[in-house]
């Protein structure tokens, strides 16, 4: 099925709140066993149950919030090691503004679940349920993911309907961008932007909260990620991501 644009609202110039319903997630059970360790169709049975009660219960446990803002991109002149986005400068490694070096523009986007999940998972650990709330905390990261992937190909459906094209997503913290880039990327937002704000150190909260930057331009285009110029081996972008701990060892 081909993804579809989703229903969004301009609440400032170039900046857009897109709306997300549980109803268009489609978290996938094959990534939430390969992160819980199993192979394909080997985790047993009544984690297997397990995991389809917790994916029922996704929508009374979800607040979605997601949007996009877009701003000019520009490489300075005076400086390599990034890009300026939206006026202001961005310190990156090569491996985003390589990606990027051909955009125009860039959407600089939000989206979260909320703190449902999080605390619920949290919650869980504290009582000792270390089985539940792994499995809760692992499916609200999927699940953020998957809102993530949603805001992305909505993205990338908008462009083309001015006869542009998207890149990849980065997010800082990732791919050599460092993490602290978040406040910067965040004051080209509305302050508390779809409910998300950030502590000192740029931690998220919601923690189940992704940012990030997709560039937009007539030549710039979306393929892999080359994950294997990077060290981090958590990345929410790699194809096959397995914790090092497995839900067996629990």
């Amino acid at each position: 099925m081909m993804p579809r644009a989703l229903p969004e609202t301009e609440i400032e110039k170039g900046i857009f709140e897109v709306k997300i319903s549980p109803r268009d997630l489609t978290v996938s059970k094959n990534e939430i066993e390969l992160t819980l360790g199993y192979s394909d169709g080997m985790m047993p049975s009544h984690f297997s149950e397990m995991v389809d009660v917790l994916l029922s219960q996704l929508s009374r446990n979800c607040s979605i919030a997601a949007g996009y803002r877009v701003v000019d991109v520009s490489r300075s002149p005076n400086r390599v090691n990034g890009l300026e986005v939206g006026g202001k400068f961005m310190t990156m490694d090569k491996i985003v503004t390589g990606q990027l070096k051909k955009a125009e523009q860039a959407a600089l986007f939000v989206c979260t679940i909320g703190p449902t999940m999080e605390n619920w998972s949290r919650q869980l650990l504290k009582e000792d349920d270390i089985v539940l709330g792994f499995m809760v905390d692992t499916i609200a990261s999927a699940t953020a993911e998957c809102v993530t992937n949603l805001l992305h190909d909505h993205i990338g459906m908008r462009m083309e309907q001015r006869g542009l094209k998207i890149t990849n997503r980065y997010s800082p913290g990732y791919c050599n961008w460092p993490v602290s880039e978040q406040h910067v990327l965040f004051s080209l937002f509305p302050q508390d932007f779809c409910g998300v704000t950030l502590t000192e150190s740029a931690l998220m909260l919601p923690i189940k909260s992704v940012s990030g930057i997709v560039g937009i331009g007539a030549n710039v285009e979306r393929k892999d990620y080359i994950c294997n110029r990077c060290g981090v081996k958590d990345c929410t972008y790699r194809t096959t991501r397995r914790l090092e701990t497995s839900i067996s060892k629990l």
